[in-house]
């Protein structure tokens, strides 16, 4: 896999122009290695652990990458750098799949109003086990049998106890957002070795811990010094020799905002964090320092100040040309990244990735133009919106991938991020509305993706709730397997219109008759014919985040549902089209009495004329209540 892009850069004065382009790239999710520069080329290593998701559902994954990095013209300068302002090198969490997991606690940190974290840079976490304020296990330490860090950007964590290699089964968990949220709780091993506790972060009431300590590093000893928060506290030092997995404390409440390690071994990683003492209180552990050398990228753009050796983790790989452009001149140089799986031929990769150094790109783009003709054009009078119309197109595009694995047509993912396994698990209807624009750009692919469907539907008519090439998530739930919205006949009702391809037609309206008998006759518990929500009925609905009224008023299937209902009336209207299309008279009949009678109930069961509204009802009652203070 590789990709390329083409810079052009214009000097439209009377006058000579020097400048640098300095191309870079940046990792700060585990840091680049073995990088090796030569002349206009760079070779590199990363990884990209797939989520607990992705391995619990078996799907297939490459974790470690090779890559190549080009320039197509001789630079001035190639290489990497540790650090990007000369904040501490990245250090890579380890990844430990032998080991089993002995005392873990996982939950999620919210911010207040039950809000998710969103960026886990932003967040430290620490354990302690007990009384024993020695040894703690924070946000940078390993996962036991996953190949996830502590915290994820969900903010949800696991912390594994067992590291710290205590009998005590007490354990304290603190975790602080930034410098201003924090939160503690306390809880017990004692009846089982796998705990779920969630925190709620509030405005912070700990000890202002200190901001990234200064390292200075010698062949003897690691002097460690920080700008103290306030007079008169007292602080703890902690650290870890990787790659041990544990921090040890190695001075305890002293009173100098100064400190010399003169216990190190040449050749070691150390790291240091630093706990604040104010009275009873202990702050969370300030950012970690090592002794990895800083090379830092801003000193080398302000200051041209190159390293001097190879960082042994790079954040930053780069490029510096220097250009001399004459007066009304332009400059073009060409970049290319090149990936595949550590396990592939080195040779190859570079021997690909050279080709595309001197590929014309004229047919692409022809190729491309011709692909998107039949977009519908949009005149927003912002070029900002133009852009993102037509990138949010192309981004259709990317999202496909050919028939593989079960699949015998291609199929679209929510995402291609790799270490998000959630979205590129494969389709859901409720994601498939894209197809109603992807159908302008590539009609065929849009009606395979929906035979995606038809290929995997049950017997019975069901559809699973996300369906891949390598997947078919159905999610038992009480007996029940679950779905996504109904809003399958309806999709293919307007595929079809934009394509008018008769075939795919024919096959989707019997796939749509067996997938809504599904609904009617699995959804209707009560026989009282009206549906509801089944299966995880959170995730068959399609709000499955914070939604009011399942977090504050009950489970969904505990409801006759006023959404699902209305989508169905939508589905029997758009049977009711097909057979029409297909001139099956009497089964269109039977579908405009089916969505004729479903409108009916709904106004008789969900409308309230005091209020003017329609509300879901209880499904036992067929009764709503609200609470008048919110009216």
């Amino acid at each position: 896999t590789a990709a390329l892009m083409d810079i052009k850069i214009y000097n439209y004065t009377n006058n000579k122009a020097k400048l640098t382009v300095v191309p870079f790239m940046r990792n700060s999710y585990r840091a680049f290695n073995n990088v090796i520069s030569t002349g206009n080329q760079i070779f590199f290593n990363h990884e990209e652990y797939p989520d607990a998701w992705t391995v619990g559902h078996k799907l297939p994954f490459t974790d470690s990458i090779q890559n190549i990095f080009l320039i197509s013209e001789k630079p001035e300068f190639s290489g990497g750098f540790s650090s990007e302002n000369y904040e501490a090198p990245i250090i890579p969490f380890d990844v430990d799949l032998n080991s089993k997991v002995g005392m873990q606690v996982n939950g999620r940190a919210y911010l207040p109003e039950k809000v998710r974290i969103t960026d886990a840079k932003s967040v430290r976490i620490q354990l302690f086990l007990g009384d024993d304020f020695s040894r703690m296990i924070t946000e940078k330490s390993p996962v036991l049998g996953s190949l996830q860090p502590v915290i994820d950007n969900g903010g949800y964590f696991r912390l594994e106890a067992s590291l710290l290699n205590s009998s005590e089964r007490k354990y304290q968990i603190t975790v602080q957002h930034k410098e201003n949220m924090s939160g503690t709780i306390k809880g017990s091993f004692i009846n089982k070795d796998i705990i779920r506790s969630d925190i709620n972060l509030e405005p912070t009431t700990l000890p202002a811990s200190i901001n990234e300590p200064k390292i200075k590093v010698s062949s003897k000893n690691i002097r460690l010094s920080w700008q103290p928060s306030k007079q008169g506290l007292k602080y703890s030092i902690y650290r870890r020799s990787y790659p041990d997995a544990i921090y040890m404390r190695i001075a305890n409440q002293i009173n100098s905002n100064k400190y010399i390690d003169n216990n190190i071994k040449s050749g070691n990683i150390y790291g240091y964090v630093i706990i604040t003492h104010e009275n009873d209180h202990m702050s969370i552990h300030s950012p970690e320092v090592n002794n990895i050398p800083k090379t830092s990228f801003a000193d080398f753009n302000i200051k041209n100040s190159k390293p001097s050796s190879y960082a042994k983790y790079s954040k930053i790989l780069a490029f510096s040309k220097l250009l001399k452009l004459k007066p009304n001149s332009t400059y073009q140089f060409r970049i290319i990244r090149a990936v595949a799986s550590v396990k592939d031929s080195s040779n190859k990769l570079i021997s690909e990735a050279e080709s595309l150094l001197s590929v014309e790109l004229d047919q692409y783009i022809k190729d491309n133009e011709i692909l998107f003709s039949n977009t519908p054009k949009v005149n927003f009078d912002n070029p900002d919106k133009i852009a993102l119309y037509w990138s949010a197109n192309n981004m259709m595009r990317q999202v496909f991938y050919p028939p593989e694995g079960k699949s015998n047509f291609n199929y679209y993912v929510f995402s291609r991020e790799p270490t998000w396994g959630w979205g590129h698990g494969g389709q859901v209807f409720h994601e498939s509305i894209a197809m109603l624009a992807y159908a302008y750009i590539d009609p065929v692919s849009a009606m395979n993706s929906q035979r995606v469907y038809l290929e995997r539907q049950y017997p019975n008519g069901y559809i699973n709730y996300r369906t891949g090439s390598y997947l078919d998530e159905i999610i038992e739930h009480n007996g029940q397997l679950t779905s996504s919205a109904p809003w399958y006949s309806w999709l293919n009702w307007e595929v079809y219109q934009i394509t008018k391809d008769e075939t795919f037609l024919r096959e989707m309206y019997g796939s749509s008759k067996r997938f809504f008998e599904f609904y009617v006759n699995n959804r209707d518990s009560d026989k009282d014919g009206l549906c509801e929500w089944g299966g995880e009925a959170i995730l068959e609905s399609v709000r499955d985040a914070l939604v009011a009224v399942w977090d504050e008023v009950g489970y969904p299937s505990n409801f006759e549902s006023l959404d699902l209902n209305c989508m169905l009336v939508m589905e029997a209207k758009s049977l009711e089209a097909m057979a029409n299309k297909l001139e099956l008279k009497e089964e269109a009949a039977y579908w405009k009495n089916d969505h004729e009678r479903r409108a009916a109930l709904i106004n008789t069961t969900f409308w309230d004329d005091v209020n003017g509204f329609y509300y879901n009802v209880d499904k036992n009652t067929h009764q709503f209540t609200y609470n008048k203070k919110m009216i």
